[in-house]
């Protein structure tokens, strides 16, 4: 931008600035805090008392605000601006002065108590007498086990591409493949997977992919495996190669280890195709393939459904259409897939960020520059701060996290990305929000797209070193910022820590977290999905394309500062064909209704049983 141009933007914003009318409701206009004090914050015009109103304090009411209920329905006082945390300061620019609002009928909010992470109940892995299950799958025959006589010849050891050593996975994954390049003149291989309890033995032809094979162990098979090695210590494995027309040798890999929690993965994930849809997968019907959701035709866009964001429990759903300028949105039932309305009427609006609140009556949405709140019941609009984007509402309501970027841009436009972003926190008082504490400073990075652990207690977030745009796209395969890292932070403060074995691989993109939390062997782990354009085995290379992976969390070794990550695997049911990103989780699938048996008046890919539709 030339010294001209960027005097002429200045000249221009100056002349359109006004007055805030104070007693009157927020208009979107510029500002200055000299035209009305206490109400001009970042910039733009937000709700300011009348002369007759009296004091009016953060919590929108006269005086203090004493006996407001917080998030959770208990009585607090408000003492000012929190401190900063992780190190930092208070906000440098101008203080964003939260929503003091005057609303009859609906004020306080207490989100019903907020959303609570569901508690799954213990499944001990079955205890086995020790002895060993051998399986003859396709390319192998009944007298494979006996080629496997010879001697060791390091030499001749098969290389493991995929999965990862110390991989850590939800028993019902369905399944996963197994990749490795063989060494010369190797046809027919052997796994062997050790669990405490059992051992299991599969010979195999190879299947050729890329250079090399790919096992892929049948449903039976992996649900046996999965069984025994619930919540256990890792299990060993290695895969054994020979030529199997003339066998002699083996070779025979380095021993690699995977790792079971204890409880399956629950809910349903959403996510967005390079298709322009919103296609979904339920992990109650592990073995029933994805669904298409949502697409352009559906939700009434021209070209594509972009962005989306799901509430907790998985009945609403806002969904942004076509160019993010911002996007026009809607927010739809899920199992109906219509349009929600308020009192007010259909809830439509523009906007490129969205986040529910933990009761489903309440959305944040952020245009890329100014935040603001939607009553869903009534359909009011209500300004939360003139700059800020990406918002996540926590889990108990009692505050959000967003990203506040350096500077607005001119006459309150918009934007999809952001950069040199800081993260801030604003607690929630019962009828607004306090001033914003700093969580992590921009010091040199890009920090975005950060999300609550379903416990509330935690903070992913990505972080560009390089300071890169985080609508940056460095390829045709859409893959996102090339340095994005994963990173997290406790909620209250403190400071950050790399997920290094996550982010190892290659970048990561818009992080989000699966609504439980899972036993394993050594402690409890929480799942989290991004995006990423690394390789997948042998079967996708580096920037090829963008799919969704997934990685476990342990809250324990984060609280020690330590990595809490464990190395990453591919989701197994999306399309390899596609760019697939922004994995939203739900507890639930909500079900639409239907009568009959058979499609009945389900959507395509659905069947009815028992009056509802399920994948099919």
């Amino acid at each position: 931008m030339t010294a001209t141009l960027r005097l002429t933007l200045s000249l221009l914003a100056a002349a359109t600035l006004t007055h805030c009318q104070c007693g009157a409701p927020p208009v979107e206009e510029p500002c200055s805090p000299a035209m009305c004090a206490g109400c001009c914050v970042d910039g733009m015009c937000t709700f300011c008392p009348g002369p007759d109103a009296g004091e009016l304090t953060d919590a929108g009411s006269s005086g203090g605000d004493a006996g407001a209920p917080d998030a959770g329905g208990q009585s607090t006082e408000d003492t000012g601006s929190p401190p900063p945390v992780d190190g930092g300061q208070p906000d440098a620019g101008t203080p964003d002065a939260g929503t003091p609002v005057q609303d009859a009928g609906t004020l306080p909010v207490s989100f019903d108590g907020g959303w609570v992470m569901p508690t799954l109940p213990r499944r001990p892995a079955l205890v086995g007498d020790g002895g060993t299950t051998v399986v003859v799958a396709p390319g192998a025959d009944p007298s494979a086990p006996t080629k496997f006589s010879g001697s060791v010849d390091p030499s001749a050891a098969p290389t493991v591409v995929y999965p990862p050593d110390g991989v850590m996975l939800p028993p019902n994954t369905n399944s996963i493949e197994f990749h490795f390049v063989p060494s010369s003149g190797q046809t027919l291989f052997k796994f062997t997977f050790v669990a405490p309890t059992t051992t299991l033995e599969v010979y195999t032809g190879c299947t050729a992919v890329g250079g090399g094979c790919v096992f892929t162990p049948d449903a039976t098979f992996w649900s046996s495996l999965a069984a025994y090695a619930r919540g256990t210590v890792p299990v060993k494995w290695t895969v054994s190669g020979v030529d199997g027309a003339s066998p002699g040798s083996v070779g025979v890999s380095g021993q690699q280890g995977l790792s079971f929690t204890e409880q399956d993965l629950l809910g349903g994930l959403y996510y967005w195709n390079s298709a322009g849809s919103v296609v979904r997968f339920d992990y109650g019907f592990p073995n029933s393939p994805r669904q298409t959701y949502a697409t352009s035709a559906t939700v009434g866009a021209s070209t594509c459904v972009g962005c989306h964001v799901l509430s907790r429990q998985g009945n609403l759903i806002a969904v942004g259409k076509d160019i993010p300028a911002p996007a026009q949105y809607s927010v739809l039932s899920v199992p109906t897939r219509q349009v929600a309305s308020s009192s007010a009427g259909p809830l439509v609006g523009a906007a490129n960020f969205f986040s529910f609140s933990p009761d489903e009556k309440h959305l944040l949405q952020s245009n890329g520059s100014k935040i603001e709140w939607r009553d869903l019941i009534s359909g009011m609009v209500r300004p939360v701060t003139g700059l800020g984007t990406m918002p996540d509402w926590s889990p108990s309501g009692a505050s959000m996290v967003y990203v506040k970027p350096p500077s607005a841009l001119p006459f309150g436009f918009g934007s999809p990305g952001v950069q040199s972003g800081a993260l801030q926190v604003m607690d929630f008082n019962g009828t607004g929000f306090n001033p914003p504490r700093v969580l992590v400073a921009s010091q040199g990075q890009n920090n975005y797209y950060p999300t609550y652990s379903p416990d509330g207690e935690w903070i992913a977030f990505n972080r560009s070193p390089s300071n890169t745009e985080s609508m940056t796209n460095a390829t045709a395969a859409d893959g996102g910022v090339p340095d994005g890292e994963l990173w997290a932070i406790d909620a209250q403060g403190g400071t950050p820590v790399k997920l290094a074995q996550a982010t190892a691989p290659g970048p990561c993109s818009w992080p989000k977290w699966a609504p439980v939390k899972h036993d394993y062997a050594f402690g409890q782990v929480m799942w989290l999905t991004f995006s990423s354009p690394r390789a997948y085995g042998l079967r996708l290379a580096d920037w090829q394309r963008t799919q969704l992976w997934m990685v476990a969390f342990d809250p324990a070794r984060m609280a020690q500062g330590q990595d809490p990550s464990f190395p990453a695997f591919w989701l197994p049911f999306q399309d390899m064909g596609s760019g697939n990103h922004i994995g939203q989780w739900t507890t639930e699938v909500p079900r639409a209704a239907c009568t009959g048996t058979g499609q009945s008046n389900c959507s395509p890919g659905e069947i009815c049983v028992n009056n509802r539709c399920r994948p099919g």
